[in-house]
């Protein structure tokens, strides 16, 4: 199903985990560091608006672990609106490559603002909902 080129503000993304310092057990949170971006200032996630827990995680699996060159554990994914990422600034790219895929773009560019990604990706964290695989079983 090809979702469409525009995103509503109620959207779901799923930024997946496959490290185990991108959330925290004790405190069931997503930790700053899931959020923080890649040097192409291109952080992937993926929208899942209408899709079932199951298919959620399926698609981590296919999308992300199965195309990994070492793959690692899926653990879970922090669970974000739209409008969420849109209140700091950031856009969000669909750009459907694999399909529902998506990118957080907009991030400030340089070392200088590295601090300043930072903050970003702690704000995202903080509004992120932790969804962790085994509590799917």
């Amino acid at each position: 199903m090809r979702l469409p080129s525009t995103l509503s503000g109620s959207e779901s993304l799923a930024r997946y985990l496959t490290q185990s310092n991108h959330y925290n057990l004790q405190t069931y949170s997503v930790m700053p560091r899931a959020f923080e971006p890649p040097s192409d200032l291109r952080l992937s996630v993926f929208r899942i608006n209408g899709l079932s827990d199951l298919e959620v995680w399926k698609n981590g699996q296919v999308n992300v672990i199965d195309k990994m060159p070492q793959p690692r554990p899926l653990y879970g994914f922090a669970d974000i609106k739209v409008l969420e990422v849109q209140a700091t600034n950031l856009t969000v790219d669909p750009d459907d490559t694999p399909p529902r895929h998506a990118c957080i773009v907009g991030w400030p560019e340089g070392e200088s603002n590295k601090s300043k990604r930072k903050l970003l990706a702690q704000e995202l964290a903080s509004k992120a909902k932790l969804r962790l695989q085994r509590d799917n079983s």
